[in-house]
């Protein structure tokens, strides 16, 4: 049985989650049309099992309010979202993101309307991706390579467009760029750090290993562990490694190593550490054509959302959808594709509500449609905690074994869970 996290409040029904997820619609509830309906999960070992509904559709009746106001990218049917995606970085995020347009699109809309997702083009870097499609746009979704990702939230805060993304450094969040959504860096590795503390591997008075490249996010992360490290009386020995050097060193006497670099890197450590050591990466440290040790230390990857395949009831829900649109191949970024998309839902809901369509009210909606359910795919996440302090807007994440053979080449291993006392941590901004 997976274990379990540290909130119990966590436990509800898989429909209820989706519900919560993609927001209100102006149409039927999202899953009564058929096409996302969705049974109770089922607990085991191997997670949620997946079934495939039949699949129907409702037109959207147009809602138009005395004095609703529109902007660029809403028409009285449609409202166009821009996505932008770096290649290599997708692994099943811009599926995500579609899965959840389809649901909403099938039920009803929102506001009366369908969401249109403008794409940018593979030949294309993200720049100038953005060049042709965010005039047309309401807003973006964006997952961005670390190295585009200055310029991209340059352009969008220049240009006042709302963004949501998935993730980053808790140190550059600011009240006016993209808003991080999902949890940053230096939380999935506190959350990460207290996984493994619950496991055993790290007892008080032990040392943990810790590989960063020296990018900005791997240095968010180095912030989040050197702070859980002095709450937790744990002693880092850390290392920073560049361009083509390979840390081989083997790591006696730590209770496990962080990797935050190229997967190379990872491989590198999983060779040098002792066989009983866990070595534990971000989703950009694991490559699931790379071996991975079985006889001997663990690869456990953080991550924003649970994994596929995870019991968790939202988890769950959004993976038999995924088996409802007639795919196969679920990447280990679908969910999150799904949070990030379903949480632009919650705010378009809200900027109806409000009776502003527009860029402006998409903004004004961040900082009213406070937190997500606890049950979403990235826990009770508020826009609000951005673009209002430079805060995180979520303190869970989830941590999955790397498994090539399993769906999205990961198993779960935990829903989302917060370290015991996050709460009380504060980034440092440089």
């Amino acid at each position: 049985m997976p274990h379990r996290p540290l909130h119990s409040s966590l436990l509800t029904a898989g429909l209820g989650a989706l519900l919560a997820m993609a927001g209100c619609t102006s149409g039927a509830a999202l899953g009564s049309t058929g096409t996302v309906t969705l049974t109770s999960p089922v607990h085991g070992s191997a997670g949620a099992t997946v079934t495939s509904p039949t699949s129907t559709s409702i037109t959207p009746t147009p809602v138009t309010p005395n004095g609703l106001l529109t902007g660029a990218g809403v028409t009285t049917t449609t409202i166009s979202l821009g996505l932008l995606v770096d290649a290599a970085a997708d692994r099943g995020f811009s599926t995500g993101v579609a899965l959840w347009q389809r649901a909403v699109n099938t039920s009803g809309g929102i506001c009366g309307r369908t969401i249109v997702i403008r794409t940018g083009s593979a030949q294309e870097d993200l720049t100038t991706g953005y060049g042709r499609i965010a005039g047309t746009t309401l807003g973006l979704i964006t997952l961005p390579a670390e190295s585009e990702a200055p310029a991209l939230a340059a352009l969008s805060s220049a240009d006042q467009i709302p963004v949501l993304t998935l993730t980053g450094s808790s140190t550059a969040l600011t009240k006016t760029g993209p808003v991080v959504i999902g949890p940053t860096e230096d939380i999935k590795t506190i959350n990460a750090l207290a996984y493994l503390r619950s496991t055993g591997k790290l007892p008080a008075g032990s040392s943990l290993g810790v590989v960063t490249d020296g990018a900005a996010e791997a240095a968010n992360a180095l912030q989040g562990a050197q702070w859980w490290a002095k709450a937790n009386d744990v002693t880092l020995v850390s290392r920073t490694v560049s361009g083509g050097e390979i840390d081989r060193t083997a790591w006696t006497g730590v209770g496990a190593v962080l990797v935050v670099a190229t997967p190379s890197q990872v491989q590198a450590t999983l060779r040098g550490v002792p066989a009983d050591t866990d070595v534990i990466t971000d989703l950009d440290g694991y490559d699931p054509s790379a071996p991975v040790t079985t006889n001997g230390p663990r690869l456990l990857v953080s991550l924003a959302a649970p994994a596929y395949g995870s019991d968790n009831p939202g988890a769950a829900a959004v993976a038999k959808a995924f088996v409802a649109s007639g795919r196969t191949d679920p990447g280990p970024d679908l969910l999150s594709g799904f949070g990030v998309a379903a949480n632009w839902g919650r705010l378009l809901t809200q900027a109806c509500v409000e009776r502003s369509l527009t860029r402006s009210g998409v903004e004004a909606a961040m900082t009213t449609v406070g937190p997500a359910s606890v049950d979403s795919l990235f826990g009770p996440s508020d826009p609000g905690l951005v673009v209002g302090s430079a805060l995180p807007a979520t303190r869970v994440s989830s941590v999955a074994l790397a498994d090539p053979k399993a769906p999205a080449g990961l198993r779960p291993l935990i829903w989302l869970q917060a370290a015991p006392g996050i709460a009380d941590y504060v980034p440092q901004k440089p």
